[in-house]
């Protein structure tokens, strides 16, 4: 696990600029840093840095690296987890290697068939954001992993020069680079809680999109999708008993390459159906107790710490567990928004932060976890409501009546709360009303311009084939998951020197989700049916029937009660994007009890202390 970034011009670049990009990614790789350059000592046309999180082949896994040829240089944040069968099979094939780390693999994997590189992306199994230079084409390849676990920002420089980095302060370093905001991509993070690739916050400033590669050589540049994302299918089911197998084998796979480190490997444990599973299958296979670590939160309906350790306790896990109080609340959001580049406003980052803490203060540097069953088995409560939509629909009024006489609850992902999202997505287009169900403000709050739906009206259009269910796990695999959940966890981990695997995420067991039809997933009320089943023989009984909790931060009641002063003067500096008289109207409602505006006062809160920050200042 790294932090990458580097300049690319055919004609030439100045490589100084990069020693500053790489320094600003520190906390991503606080074990080594290198810069190598290609072409002439003089004007080199490319210059890769790197900063390195030594988790594999701790000796000499150091990068940028050379294959054995020296034709192809190659930095890379992430994993690749098949890398000791490759590495293997290229030796076999006559390739030499220094070490054992899978970056060197992967320079060599190139090295095998340099005429179609991305035919050699093919055979990764693993988390990844890729530069490779190869020397004698003069040419540069950016890639991201297929599933987006790890970013990778672009930009054109005014003399045509490609730069890249981990994190957009990478870019940040380069002198000259202008920074305007685009007001698209903010109205998007106001409606989703994330910006969606290949947008940012900034005009002219691009996250690569999971799943495709950038390519630049003398002739220009483009941008090529290598994977594409499975359209989960209808049609018949099949028997649950064989998918439940099929699964198990490919989740013990997953989860077995996965704890393969020359580190110490624990496991995140909520306590819920996913991360459990998890650790139930970490621990099958670990010759020691496994290291497990949750957190427990000091508010009703969110606190999952006695679920945690009663499967800890199952599993003979040795465990651990922090707490997170009000208290904790504006210190940690001012170190979060000190080191987000760009806003995100999923308000489990808090408590993710405070997690990954825990888990430095542990000594350990890689950890697994649950992320991405959520998207693939239906574990989303919206899946089962596009299934009501249509008679929903048609009791619009009088559900919305019902609602305006019923007090409001501010505690967990409560029905009242699910309830009122419910009916305030009624009567959009399928995809925006997915949208409006898992995102803060509505759009006609924010008189938000069409064009802020362009990417999910997009994505709504690829996913026309499948049924309810298989289309709203397809929009949450590219959009939520991809750009709020993963970069909440990248951001979350890396700032402390943490790796985050997560099986759930292996092209493999996605593309297994996909081939199930949406019965194997939803079962009347049940979400991720066939994953109980291979946890049955697992884990407690108790665990196996609790209900879908969520992890996260109590940020609704705590901005009603003792952190509500964080609310005062919201309305400053967003006037641009959020009409003053909706914002002050929120804030009121929320603080009187009458509504629960959770949501969108965090995203408003997120986004002015971005603004005001070190990041936010174009």
């Amino acid at each position: 696990m790294c932090g990458i970034a580097g300049l690319y011009r055919a004609d030439g670049v100045d490589p100084g600029p990069v020693a500053a990009m790489v320094r600003s990614l520190a906390l991503r790789g606080p074990d080594d840093e290198r810069i190598c350059t290609a072409g002439p000592a003089e004007r080199p046309y490319a210059a890769l840095g790197a900063r390195r999180l030594a988790i594999v082949d701790l000796e000499h896994g150091g990068q940028p690296i050379d294959d054995g040829s020296g034709r192809f240089l190659v930095s890379m944040n992430g994993e690749i987890f098949n890398h000791r069968s490759m590495h293997k099979q290229l030796e076999a094939q006559g390739h030499r290697f220094v070490g054992t780390g899978d970056t060197e693999v992967l320079a060599n994997l190139f090295a095998s068939n340099p005429r179609a590189p991305e035919r050699c992306l093919e055979r990764l199994h693993g988390m990844f954001a890729i530069a490779m230079v190869d020397r004698q084409e003069r040419s540069l390849l950016l890639v991201r992993d297929r599933m987006g676990e790890k970013p990778l920002y672009w930009t054109v420089l005014g003399d045509g020069t490609v730069a890249w980095g981990s994190e957009l302060k990478a870019l940040r370093a380069l002198p000259g680079l202008s920074w305007r905001e685009d007001r698209r991509a903010l109205q998007s993070f106001l409606l989703f809680e994330y910006i969606p690739a290949p947008w940012t916050a900034w005009q002219g400033v691009f996250k690569l999109e999971a799943g495709t590669l950038l390519k630049a050589d003398a002739s220009g540049l483009r941008v090529e999708r290598w994977w594409t994302p499975p359209l989960p299918r209808a049609g018949s089911e099949g028997s649950m008993s064989r998918w439940a197998q099929s699964l198990r084998n490919g989740l013990q796979l997953a989860t077995v390459q996965r704890l393969d480190a020359d580190v110490e490997v624990g496991c995140l444990l909520s306590g819920g159906l996913d991360s459990s599973t998890v650790a139930a299958l970490a621990q099958a296979r670990s010759r020691r107790p496994l290291r497990t670590f949750s957190l427990s939160v000091d508010s009703p309906g969110f606190d999952e710490g006695a679920a945690a350790r009663l499967v800890a306790a199952h599993l003979g896990t040795e465990h651990r567990s922090a707490r997170l109080g009000a208290p904790d609340l504006s210190p940690l959001l001012d170190r979060v928004v000190a080191q987000l580049d760009e806003p995100l406003a999923d308000s489990s980052l808090i408590a993710t932060w405070r997690l990954m803490e825990l888990v430095a203060e542990s000594g350990l540097k890689a950890v697994l976890s649950g992320d991405g069953a959520d998207e693939s088995f239906a574990g989303y409560p919206t899946c089962q409501a596009h299934k009501l939509a249509g008679v929903g629909s048609l009791l619009r009024g009088p559900l919305e009546g019902l609602l305006r006489r019923k007090p409001a609850s501010q505690g967990g992902v409560s029905r009242d709360y699910m309830a009122r999202r419910f009916a305030q997505g009624l009567g959009q287009p399928w995809a925006r009303r997915h949208q409006v169900w898992m995102g803060a403000w509505l759009p006609e709050e924010l008189g938000a311009d069409e064009s802020a739906w362009e990417l999910v009206d997009g994505w709504a259009r690829l996913a026309e084939g499948s049924d309810a269910v298989g289309r709203a796990l397809y929009l949450d695999q590219r959009l939520y998951l991809a750009e709020g959940v993963l970069t909440k966890v990248d951001r979350a981990s890396m700032a402390h020197g943490v790796e985050v695997r997560c099986p759930f995420l292996d092209h493999g067991v996605v593309e297994l989700a996909a081939d199930m039809s949406s019965g194997m997933k939803l079962r009347g009320r049940t979400g991720k049916a066939v994953l109980r089943e291979v946890a049955r023989p697992l884990l407690p009984a108790e665990t196996l029937a609790r209900a879908k909790q969520g992890f996260g931060t109590p940020v609704g009641p705590w901005l009603k009660g003792p952190a509500a002063g964080l609310l005062d003067g919201l309305g400053e500096g967003l006037e641009d994007l959020i009409p003053a008289a909706t914002l002050a109207r929120c804030v009121e409602e929320h603080r009187q009890g009458k509504a629960d505006h959770r949501r969108r006062l965090w995203s408003a809160l997120v986004l002015a202390r971005w603004r005001a920050g070190p990041w936010g200042r174009g």
